[in-house]
């Protein structure tokens, strides 16, 4: 009996080695396990070595909760190897690509998916190429490059990046990398270290969506048939598909030249949108859109007050959070912060 398998979130139809998004409608492919066990599984046969991926500390933030009466809390996803959550889908990725006996990988990135991968690559020797737009912080790049990655720089935003990785995969027959199936079901791990801990409410940045649905699976798969704690949604007020269509109850409508500083926010066109809007209405969740403004004294104040140094797609959480602040009164509350301020250091 196979032990996963794959199929389309909106249309249902099944697939073997389709990693992506789904031939027929488009839409984003989900995975189902034929067993129910007490720890993660994931769709691949083989498995690389670590790393030291996952495990991040999970810490109370005593002045913000304090000042906003509430019981919030930080993952701490900077602590990763090369700085991100990417690292937990990155490991899984990469063995796919090893199983299936590729020569090298690609992907677009808008920085810290480009380093990760990076770093896993070469430490099997499989070649990698990282698709990146072109105002990408110098800092996330350096990161990839020292680790052997190929760059190719594209005038445009992450979505334009997304079609050049797709065609060199196609022409140079590498393993595609991205937010997608696997990279999901690797980033779950995060959920599935949180479910424990009994709160209310995370609150995570959103470009693709790929990380929120990975929390909220991962969570799903630890705690079974009991209710989800809040998926909140944040996006930055110049680039924020996924929360116009949430608070006019309308399809969602791509957005074109336009950035914010939170640079893993900028993806105008998501990949899991559609998905991603269905869990957070199944978990009573919501989205807000914060300002850059915001975002940024939102950063300020964490490393000031907290001691704890992000990216500013990082601290976008703290931002919306402080937004709808009042519904999360006397409630516990973690925020998932992505990435390290080192990787944005001018």
């Amino acid at each position: 009996m196979k032990k996963y398998k794959v199929f389309c979130y909106q249309c249902g139809k099944e697939y073997q080695d389709q990693w992506w998004l789904c031939p027929a409608c488009g839409g984003s492919l989900e995975v189902a396990y034929a067993q129910t066990l007490d720890t993660p599984q994931f769709p691949t046969n083989i498995f690389i070595e670590s790393l030291g991926e996952g495990n991040t500390p999970l810490i109370r933030l005593s002045i913000l909760s304090k000042k906003y009466f509430c019981d919030l809390w930080a993952k701490c996803e900077m602590q990763n190897p090369t700085g991100s959550f990417k690292d937990r889908g990155s490991v899984i990725e990469i063995a796919k690509a090893l199983e299936l006996g590729m020569s090298g990988i690609v992907c677009a990135s808008t920085g810290n998916m480009a380093a990760s991968l990076a770093a896993y690559a070469t430490r099997i020797g499989l070649r990698c190429i990282v698709v990146i737009p072109v105002k990408t912080p110098i800092s996330k790049l350096q990161q990839a490059v020292i680790c052997g990655a190929e760059l190719i720089k594209v005038q445009g935003a992450y979505d334009e990046c997304v079609k050049v990785a797709k065609k060199i995969a196609q022409q140079k027959k590498y393993f595609l990398c991205g937010d997608y199936l696997l990279r999901r079901e690797g980033q779950k791990t995060l959920g599935w270290e949180l479910a424990n801990s009994c709160f209310d409410a995370f609150i995570i940045p959103v470009g693709n969506g790929n990380i929120g649905l990975a929390v909220a699976k991962g969570i799903s798969e630890f705690i079974r048939e009991k209710n989800l704690p809040q998926f909140v949604g944040v996006q930055s007020t110049q680039v924020n598909p996924l929360e116009k269509a949430w608070v006019t109850r309308t399809e969602i409508f791509p957005v074109k030249n336009r950035n914010t500083i939170a640079s893993a926010c900028n993806v105008g066109n998501p990949l899991d949108g559609a998905f991603t809007l269905d869990v957070v209405k199944k978990t009573r969740g919501c989205f807000v859109a914060a300002t850059d403004k915001e975002i940024l004294t939102s950063q300020d104040f964490l490393a000031k007050n907290e001691g704890l140094y992000v990216e500013a797609t990082a601290a976008s959480t703290l931002a919306g959070f402080i937004k709808i602040r009042k519904q999360f009164r006397n409630k516990k509350v973690v925020l998932i912060l992505t990435g390290s301020g080192l990787k944005e250091r001018k």
